[in-house]
This record gives C-alpha cells, sequence and structure tokens, in this order.
C-alpha cells in the first residue's frame, strides 16, 4: 500500500502525516485523540494546554492497558474452555 498524506487536527494543531492507513480512519483516529481532550480539559481547572495533553496521554495508556489485559483473560478463558473441550471428546471417543 503506498503512503498518503492526511491532515489532522488534534487540540487545534493541524498535522499532515504521511500513512499507509487509510485516511478515514485517521481522521477517526483524530477525532477520539480531541474527544479525549476534551473530557480530561473538563476535569481540570488549568487552561496548560501541555498538562491536559499529559493526563489524555496517561487516560489513553489506562484505555490500552486495561484493554490489553481483558483481552489476556479473554484468550486464557478462551484457552481454557478450548482444552476443556478437548478433553471432552477425547473422553468421549474413548468410551
Amino acid at each position: 500500500m503506498s503512503k498518503e498524506r492526511v491532515s489532522i487536527k488534534i487540540f487545534n494543531t493541524e498535522f499532515d502525516i504521511e500513512t499507509d492507513m487509510d485516511p478515514l480512519f485517521v481522521s477517526r483516529l483524530a477525532e477520539y485523540v480531541n474527544k479525549k481532550l476534551e473530557e480530561v480539559g473538563r476535569e481540570q481547572t488549568t487552561p496548560d494546554t501541555m498538562k491536559i495533553r499529559d493526563l489524555t496521554l496517561i487516560a489513553l495508556a489506562e484505555e490500552i492497558f486495561i484493554l490489553r489485559e481483558e483481552k489476556e483473560n479473554i484468550k486464557a478463558e478462551l484457552d481454557k474452555n478450548v482444552d476443556e473441550l478437548i478433553l471432552h471428546l477425547e473422553s468421549a471417543l474413548h468410551t
């Protein structure tokens, strides 16, 4: 896939980025980041944009860590279920 130039705006700053991702997906990512910035900004009493950006980064990292943990828990549960099914099938075959 060839790289494309995509213009996005995050926290009132325009960026032109070169990416091989779908431009619509990149725009959706930027919208999500802006939404999180607004949420964090509403919770703060400071107009310090750097602090708001830093706190937003922490909030986004927290989301990623939680989702990864949930994914690992789901994977472990699925692995356990598959192992149990294999045991049941083996047991049924040997009866």
